[in-house]
């Protein structure tokens, strides 16, 4: 009898996605929305200004991203010697495995076999083929760049439960990736021993790990007899296939798994401004056609690297590539 209470036991958790209440998907839209809706419509949308995400299915299709870096050998020739300054050592994440920086061209030829994981800056010459989204125009949206990233594994991937500081656009080029969403008015409850939160600058059994996040959770088989607060919040489901692109506001609570099959992401991070400049969209000239993540200065970041960024003409960087 106890075998087989024990092995009973061994099957009966649940995934992230199986506990909870599915609220279903999020908001789709036809068209990426301006500055001004936005910073209205989804990012000003309450005191707290939590914001709400929003999915434009098959926005990324025309960028010239889609098709150059759909072909592992096309990218190993166009850019094969830029470097990846972030490569991670494990398809599951457990902010615990080694890091590595590598040659794309090294990263291409092993990554499907080693399970590796690219969580890179996008090396500038490859950075002028994603274009801007519109919103960037104006409204010193284009003032706290922080982060381009290209996202890139054999598939299979899983993500721990966390947030971002950063606003975010984040883009699917390839594969397809199966989110679960929560709201921030769940923040004091899952930012909790309770839900399984770990700081991992404080906590001995993560002394190897990095940030905040749901350290103690198996995202494949949620321990509810230890954390049974999981199976009351209600969250949103969203899968993303190639091309679609996501506004994920930030401080919404996210884990993210990756279909099996190469799987490639372009992320867009920032910090939000204090407030949206509407002057500033009234005097500012239209962008001419074809402005990318090349014509942005990047790397703004609270605390260490306060400079203002710029997007459009007067903020490239291009003399660089």
């Amino acid at each position: 009898r106890l075998l087989v209470e024990v092995a009973l036991t061994g099957v009966a958790g649940k995934t992230i996605f199986e506990v909870g209440k599915n609220l279903g998907g999020i908001e789709e839209r036809d068209t990426w929305p301006d500055s001004r809706t936005l910073w209205e419509k989804y990012i000003a949308t309450d005191k707290r200004r939590y914001g709400r995400p929003f999915v434009v299915r098959g926005f990324a299709k025309n960028w010239p991203a889609f098709k150059s870096f759909a072909d592992d050998k096309e990218m190993a020739r166009r850019w094969g010697n830029e470097v990846y300054d972030i490569v991670e050592t494990e398809i599951k994440e457990t902010r615990k495995a080694p890091q590595h920086e590598m040659k794309l061209s090294k990263f291409l030829n092993n990554y499907e076999e080693k399970g590796w994981y690219s969580v890179a800056t996008i090396p500038k010459p490859m950075q002028t083929e994603v274009p801007l989204p519109p919103h960037f125009h104006c409204g010193h949206f284009d003032q706290r760049m922080h982060g381009a990233v290209l996202w890139q594994s054999r598939g299979g991937t899983k993500s721990v439960i966390h947030n971002d500081g950063q606003d975010a656009v984040n883009c699917q080029m390839d594969g397809v990736k199966h989110w679960a969403i929560w709201h921030p008015k769940y923040g004091k409850k899952i930012q909790s021993r309770k839900f399984g939160w770990v700081d991992a600058s404080r906590d001995k059994d993560f002394k190897e790990a990095y940030g905040q996040f749901g350290g103690r959770v198996d995202v494949d088989n949620v321990d509810l007899e230890r954390f049974p607060g999981w199976d009351e919040l209600e969250w949103y489901e969203l899968w993303m296939n190639p091309g679609d692109c996501l506004f994920n506001p930030s401080t919404w609570y996210h884990t993210v798994h990756g279909e099996p099959g190469r799987s490639q992401s372009v992320l867009l991070w920032w910090y939000r401004q204090d407030n949206f400049n509407a002057t500033d969209c009234e005097v500012k000239q239209p962008w001419p056609p074809g402005v990318t993540l090349a014509d942005c200065t990047w790397d703004y970041s609270p605390g260490e690297n306060e400079q203002e960024t710029k997007c459009g003409p007067s903020g490239s960087n291009r003399d660089e590539l």
